[in-house]
């Protein structure tokens, strides 16, 4: 008997771990939690939360790779940037797209590739500070165009993360609002 009771207190531990990792990789049971905090809507079926974050509106949904998280801009750029791990981007390269963005940030540079459609916004789009931003989460990988951007992410499981995935979009939204649709010169 002592001996069943000392394996289930050992236990305990590890089963309170696993629940938890559970819990907050499983979108359904954390996303509620987080669109509370973030003052957003959740949805079950599929498991998807929206709404607006720092002025611009947002939507997180359910991905087979993880989560999509998308934000919309308040008018549409010209632009179609990308950023990811250097592989990938390198690999998705095509025509439509010129050389990389030339980085600023070390890290950055090491970690990361961003490509913009037009060579010369780049720089204005990608500046040190978002580079500095980027090259700081774990997991990189979006594309923006039109009115929106869209990132792809392993994973949305707790409120420091999503702020600062949250924080990075909006600041490549601000970016790509610089050059808007039939526009010639960036706005001031």
């Amino acid at each position: 008997m002592i001996t069943i009771v000392l394996v289930l207190i050992a236990a305990a531990p590890f089963a309170l771990y696993f629940w938890h990792e559970h819990k907050v990789s499983t979108p359904s049971l954390q996303w509620p939690v987080l669109a509370k905090l973030l003052n957003m809507t959740c949805e079950d079926d599929p498991p998807r939360m929206h709404g607006n974050w720092n002025g611009r509106r947002v939507a997180f949904e359910a991905a087979p790779a993880g989560a999509t998280v998308t934000v919309w801009l308040n008018a549409a750029t010209r632009l179609r940037v990308e950023c990811g791990p250097i592989e990938r981007v390198t690999r998705r390269a095509g025509i439509v797209l010129p050389d990389p963005v030339e980085p600023l940030d070390k890290t950055f540079r090491d970690k990361l590739r961003a490509r913009c459609s037009e060579k010369a916004a780049g720089p204005t789009v990608f500046d040190v500070a978002l580079q500095q931003r980027l090259a700081a989460l774990p997991a990189v990988d979006f594309i923006g165009q039109g009115a929106k951007v869209t990132w792809t992410v392993p994973a949305v499981k707790d409120i420091d993360s999503v702020e600062a995935l949250l924080g990075a979009l909006c600041a490549v939204a601000d970016g790509l609002e610089s050059f808007p649709q039939g526009g010639t010169a960036p706005r001031a």
